[in-house]
C-alpha cells in the first residue's frame, strides 16, 4: 500500500525502526515493509530520520500541490527498482495481461453503475421498473465485452471503446430520466458541457483524475504510459484507464446533491454555448468532494477510505506489473 500524508500539520518521525505519524493526539505506527511509497498531499513535517528510513527501504516520497500535480520527489540515488518497474510497465502494456486488466476494470465499473441505478430506483419509484431494467441490461451486456485474450491491438482497442460507448449511452440515458425535470440532460457532454449537470460532473471528474494520478505516481508507475487509452503528449493517459471503476462513485455523490435540492442554478454560468461551474459552485463542491474522499467504503472486499481504495488499486497494478513475466 501507499502511505498518504494528507493531514495538515502531521509529523512523520521514526520510532523503533518504523514510521510514526503524529497528528494532534493521534499516533500511528507504520512498518516500512508494509508500504511501497509515500505521498505527501498536505503541509506536514518529515524528519530526516524518516527520510533516511524511506531511502533505506527504497521508498520514494512524492509531493503534490493543492490541485494534485506532482511537484517533487525524494528517492534513493540508486533507484533501480523504480526504473525496473517502469521498464516492466512498457512490456506489460503489450501483453495479454493488460487486456485482462482492462476487462476487469470495465467489469467493476459496470457493477458500480448498476448500483447507481439501484440507488435511483429506490428514490424514484415511478421509474423503478425502467431503471432496474436498464441496470440489468448493463450487466447482461458484460457478455458482449470483447472476449479476446490477445494483446491490445488497434482493432481490439476500438472494439473496447465501442462497447464502452454503448454501455455509457444506456447508463446516462437512465440517469438523466431520473433527475428532476429542470436538471435533465440530452446526452453526456464535456468540452463544453451543454447543461449544468454535465458541468458539475466534469468538474468532479477532474478532481477525481487528480487523485488517481497521485495514486499512480505514488505506486511508482509512469502515468503517461496508458494501456487502453493511446499515449498523448503531456497527458496522463494511465489515469484515463485507472479512473474507470471509480467514476460511478462520483456519479452517486453528484446525484445525491441534485435529488436533495442542494444544487442551485446560481452555481453555474452559461457562456459561449457552454455551462461552467462558477466560484460559488466550486465553494460548494470542493469541500463536499474532499470530505467524501475520506469516508470509508467497501471495494473488492476491503473497507477503507475512498482515497486509500484508489491508492490501493494503483498499488495492485504496480505489483501485477512487477510480477509479470
Amino acid at each position: 500500500m501507499q502511505l498518504v500524508l494528507h493531514t495538515p500539520g502531521l509529523t512523520l518521525k521514526v520510532r523503533d525502526g518504523a514510521f510514526e505519524a503524529v497528528a494532534g493526539e493521534e499516533r500511528k505506527i507504520i512498518s516500512p515493509k508494509q508500504i511501497e511509497s509515500i505521498a505527501v498531499t498536505a503541509g506536514c513535517l518529515i524528519s530526516s530520520a524518516a527520510i533516511e528510513l524511506a531511502v533505506k527501504h527504497d521508498l520514494s516520497i512524492y509531493f503534490f500541490d493543492e490541485i494534485g500535480d506532482a511537484v517533487g520527489c525524494l528517492r534513493s540515488p540508486y533507484f533501480d527498482s523504480l526504473a525496473t518497474l517502469r521498464r516492466k510497465q512498457v512490456y506489460f502494456d503489450d501483453s495479454p495481461a493488460a487486456t485482462a486488466w482492462i476487462k476487469d476494470l470495465f467489469t467493476e465499473k459496470t457493477t458500480a453503475q448498476r448500483e447507481v441505478l439501484r440507488f435511483l430506483a429506490n428514490r424514484r419509484e415511478s421509474l423503478a421498473i425502467e431503471l432496474n431494467q436498464a441496470g440489468a441490461q448493463l450487466e447482461a451486456d458484460l457478455g458482449k465485452m470483447p472476449s479476446a485474450t490477445d494483446v491490445l491491438s488497434p482493432e481490439l482497442i476500438s472494439a473496447f471503446m465501442g462497447w464502452e460507448g454503448s454501455q455509457s449511452r444506456r447508463y446516462w440515458g437512465a440517469v438523466a430520466s431520473a433527475l428532476p425535470e429542470n436538471w435533465r440532460f440530452a446526452r453526456r457532454s464535456r468540452q463544453p458541457a451543454e447543461d449544468p449537470f454535465n458541468a458539475a460532473l466534469n468538474y468532479l471528474y477532474g478532481m477525481l483524475y487528480t487523485i488517481v494520478e497521485q495514486a499512480i505516481f505514488a505506486a511508482g508507475l509512469d502515468p503517461h504510459l496508458g494501456i487502453l487509452h493511446a499515449d498523448e503528449y503531456d497527458k496522463a493517459t494511465l489515469s484515463f484507464d485507472l479512473i474507470e471503476p471509480f467514476r460511478p462513485w462520483v456519479d452517486r455523490l453528484l446525484l445525491e446533491q441534485f435529488l436533495t435540492d442542494k444544487v442551485v442554478l446560481t452555481f453555474f454560468d452559461q457562456r459561449n454555448a457552454g455551462w461552467y461551474l462558477n466560484s460559488s459552485g466550486k465553494q460548494f463542491f470542493i469541500p463536499l468532494f474532499n470530505d467524501w474522499l475520506e469516508e470509508p467504503c467497501r471495494y473488492r472486499g476491503l473497507q477503507s477510505s475512498r482515497r486509500l481504495q484508489i491508492y490501493r488499486e494503483a498499488g495492485q497494478l504496480a505489483r501485477q506489473i512487477n510480477d509479470h513475466r
